[in-house]
């Protein structure tokens, strides 16, 4: 399911890439989640970017806590803790961005951008 989702995104931004599109929300949304494609990148945030480390571990942690309403989530949210993502409640998310993420995500799980 991870692999789904990181293939996805990395085609998502592929496709939407553009000088015009870049101020697109809906990319805006995907790009500020690209760390979650890369478990380096998000432990280097931990060490030298608190701000977006926060952002990107809210992300996690709303993962796990929503469950019920994406499914999907249950087998995602196990994934990225094998994978060493851990996720922790910050109060840095506006929640209407955060709910636009977590929607996105569960797009990005589908076969919809499977290329």
């Amino acid at each position: 399911m991870y692999k789904q989702f990181v293939k996805n995104m990395k085609y998502f931004l592929e496709l939407n890439y553009s000088e015009e599109n870049a101020e697109n929300y809906r990319y805006r949304i995907v790009k500020s989640m690209e760390p979650l494609s890369d478990v380096k990148k998000f432990l280097e945030l931990k060490g030298n970017d608190a701000e977006k480390y926060n952002e990107i571990s809210n992300i996690i942690w709303a993962i796990k806590g929503n469950i019920a309403e994406y499914p999907s989530f249950r087998v995602l949210s196990w994934e990225l803790w094998g994978y060493g993502f851990d996720g922790e409640r910050h109060d840095c998310n506006d929640t209407a961005r955060l709910k636009e993420q977590l929607k996105t995500i569960d797009l990005l799980l589908s076969t919809q951008y499977w290329h």
